[in-house]
C-alpha cells in the first residue's frame, strides 16, 4: 500500500517538473555554461575550481537570478506559471544589497 502512495507521488512530482521544464527551459544547462563563464579565473589545471569562500554566497545568489533570468528569456511573453521573475530579481538584489553591508 506505501508504494503506491510513493508512486503516485512520483507521478505528481513528474508531471510537474515536466510543465516546469517546459515553462522554462532547461536552466540548468544555461546556468551551467554561464558559470563556466563566470568562474573561469578560479579553474585550475586539473578542470576543478578553487572558489573563494567569500565569493560562495554571492555565488548562490547569482545562480538564483540566472535561474530567474532564464525565465524571462524563454518566455519573454511572460512568465507561463503566473509568476514575476523581476520580483523575484528585485528580493534577490535586496539580499545582495544586504550581504554588501557586512
Amino acid at each position: 500500500m506505501q508504494n503506491k502512495k510513493f508512486e503516485e507521488l512520483g507521478k505528481e512530482i513528474g508531471a510537474f517538473t515536466g510543465l516546469k521544464q517546459e515553462a522554462y527551459g532547461n536552466s540548468v544547462d544555461k546556468s551551467f555554461e554561464l558559470m563556466k563563464i563566470f568562474l573561469k579565473e578560479y579553474k585550475n589545471n586539473d578542470d576543478t575550481y578553487t572558489i573563494p569562500e567569500v565569493l560562495l554566497k554571492h555565488l548562490l545568489l547569482q545562480v538564483r537570478m540566472i535561474d530567474k533570468q532564464n525565465r524571462i528569456f524563454s518566455n519573454p511573453k511572460g512568465d507561463l506559471m503566473g509568476e514575476s521573475p523581476y520580483k523575484d530579481l528585485t528580493g534577490y538584489s535586496l539580499i545582495g544589497v544586504e550581504m554588501d553591508n557586512f
